[in-house]
């Protein structure tokens, strides 16, 4: 029953998804039409509170990103063949980006997605995220580090009805991406740190960054807050 429900839901959205390359419409009108076929913000992997339509934005980077790969695409919502992600404009590493949500918000759950489109040795692995309630200039804290596990990620592809694929993909953008589930956090501005891809000297790569609140997520709380959550890419809770 709930598997023909998404299944009506979600073939409109996979075939908006097939037209947009035919479209002048920005990914970001895809985006709002796509959440209103769904229904509301709120997807399989819980409500994303950095995506640009609910109000996310960038603010700045320490290096400057490739033309047609701004920043801004982290947070589009597509992660597809179809539309661009980000990409720094050379190979230099760290990288930091900001960004900021539309107020202090909630989350426990961060997702990376690698584009599809997009050699597996541009990929981000290792990465830090640190969020701020203050001000963008901080403090931060530590919120999760972690690292891709590229070969899982490219070669377990979800099946089509499990619980981790999203019907509304093509096969071709289909990707087993970790979940890394963090304590409950009050989070208004957000700063990402690439440390490390798979081995490119030319640039790095990710079609979204994604910070969410999802129901029913239980997490073992740091003794030190502080320290945020360190994981290697797994859905296990953090110990």
């Amino acid at each position: 029953m709930v598997a023909g429900i998404l299944t009506v839901i979600a073939t409109p959205v996979l075939l908006l998804v097939r037209e947009m390359a035919e479209t002048q419409l920005a990914p970001e009108e895809f985006a709002r039409i796509a959440i209103a076929l769904r229904g509301g913000f709120a997807g399989p992997d819980g409500t994303n509170y950095m995506n640009s339509v609910f109000g996310g934005a960038y603010l700045r980077a320490s290096v400057a990103s490739a033309t047609g790969h701004q920043p801004s695409r982290l947070i589009d919502t597509w992660a597809t063949v179809r539309v661009p992600g980000w990409r720094s404009a050379g190979g230099a590493l760290p990288v930091e980006l900001d960004f900021v949500l539309p107020n202090d918000l909630t989350v426990n759950r961060v997702i990376l997605r690698p584009h599809p489109g997009e050699p597996q040795s541009t990929w981000v692995r290792a990465f830090r995220l640190e969020v701020s309630k203050t001000s963008p200039e901080g403090p931060y804290s530590l919120l999760v580090a972690g690292e891709l596990d590229h070969a899982k990620i490219a070669t377990a592809r979800p099946a089509e009805g499990s619980g981790r694929a999203n019907e509304a993909q093509p096969v071709e953008d289909r990707l087993n991406v970790p979940v890394f589930d963090v304590p409950e956090t009050a989070v208004h501005w957000v700063r990402f740190t690439v440390l490390s891809n798979g081995g490119s000297e030319a640039y790095t790569s990710l079609a979204e960054l994604e910070l969410l609140y999802a129901s029913r997520v239980t997490v073992q709380v740091p003794a030190n807050p502080t320290t945020g959550v360190s994981v290697t890419g797994s859905r296990r809770p953090p110990s």
